[in-house]
């Protein structure tokens, strides 16, 4: 992990290599396949009559989604070194969890909620690189998503509970993004690692109480991108 965190300062440190003459090497549009996996502590909450078990999936890497992007790229005078804004979308499922209770003291049969979120955000990459080749290129950096948060009616006690925990998801999450990419004429394939720098779970409230929840997430993502505009540089000739 240490070593996606250097490429990543490596990246961040390239950003403002913009002030020296660029120029515009691509337009394009992308799609990704990603494959999700999502971390909580704790694994369990206790409130009151209600267990909420924080991860309930024992599989790993099984939550899908997709991810939807615009990007240009721009190199930095004769090196190869480049820079590549992105805004995206993504759509992917969260961490299975639960929630069990006696509808009365010593029921020999208890109720169980199985939650299933969906995490949905807006982001914005700022990504730097680096051509390897005439195809192949290395692209890291950081990613600030924002969260769209998910309502969920509260008429009664465990839907005001199973709110609160859809709820609990931040505003604004900072991840780092990590990739090996390969251009084929109009074509840009890349496969990428995405890890949360900060948590999108904190804390939830129930009751009067706020109770920790933390969840992190880390995803690959295997993406087919087209470029709308290309620019033959003199590094691909």
């Amino acid at each position: 992990m240490k070593s996606i965190y250097s490429i990543l300062a490596l990246g961040l440190s390239a950003l403002p290599l913009t002030g020296q003459a660029q120029h515009l090497e691509a337009i394009g549009v992308s799609a990704s396949f990603n494959i999700s996996q999502t971390q909580a502590e704790p694994t369990q909450i206790q409130l009151g009559k209600y267990t909420f078990h924080t991860n309930d999936d024992n599989s790993r890497l099984d939550d899908t989604g997709n991810r939807y992007s615009v990007f240009a790229r721009f190199g930095m005078g004769e090196k190869r070194l480049f820079v590549q804004p992105e805004v995206a979308y993504t759509s992917v499922l969260g961490n299975q969890s639960s929630i069990s209770w006696l509808s009365v003291p010593d029921a020999p049969f208890g109720n169980v909620l199985y939650l299933y979120p969906r995490l949905r955000r807006v982001e914005v990459a700022a990504l730097a690189g680096l051509h390897l080749g005439r195809r192949l290129y290395l692209v890291a950096g950081p990613v600030l998503a924002r969260y769209r948060r998910e309502n969920r009616g509260s008429a009664t006690e465990i839907e005001a509970l199973q709110s609160a925990i859809y709820g609990s998801a931040v505003r604004y999450q900072a991840l780092g993004q990590l990739g090996l990419g390969w251009q084929l004429g109009r074509f840009d394939l890349n496969a990428r690692y995405e890890r949360s720098l900060t948590p999108y779970s904190r804390a939830f409230d129930f009751q009067g109480q706020t109770y920790a929840f933390r969840q992190r997430s880390g995803q690959a993502l295997l993406t087919a991108g087209f470029l709308l505009y290309d620019k033959h540089c003199p590094w691909r000739r």
